[in-house]
């Protein structure tokens, strides 16, 4: 039986460490989590900065309607953009315009709480 020298040991010791260093750890749970938090709230922002571009979404893209009477009905059929939820109307406020009477619809989904505002153009159709 041989016996290990001061070198031997030393040799293990290198070896092993390289083998520690390149076995990969795994990442700790709060910083997975951060970084799911991160790729959400950027998620959420991108989704948003789509809507704006939705029909709706800016008083340069208004929902056009032909009655003041549909408007909220239509506001609340419209599904959530970031979770497809039910919206509830908080408020609303009128201004008029060249183009017709513009609507601005304060809305909130149900399950998100995420507040939207919808706007809508009141265009009455041509006369008979």
């Amino acid at each position: 039986m041989k016996l290990r020298g001061a070198a031997d040991g030393r040799l293990w010791l290198r070896v092993r460490q390289c083998i520690v260093r390149r076995v990969a750890r795994l990442p700790r749970f709060r910083r997975t989590q951060r970084e799911r938090q991160r790729a959400l709230r950027k998620l959420v922002r991108q989704t948003e900065a789509l809507a704006d571009d939705l029909p709706g979404g800016s008083p340069e893209q208004p929902i056009d309607v032909t009655s003041a009477s549909v408007v909220e009905g239509k506001a609340r059929r419209t599904p959530c953009i970031q979770c497809d939820g039910e919206l509830d109307v908080r408020g609303d406020r009128a201004m008029s315009t060249a183009r017709g009477i513009l609507r601005e619809i304060s809305v909130v989904c149900r399950q998100c709480h995420v507040a939207r505002t919808l706007w809508f153009r009141i265009a009455p159709g041509a006369a008979n």
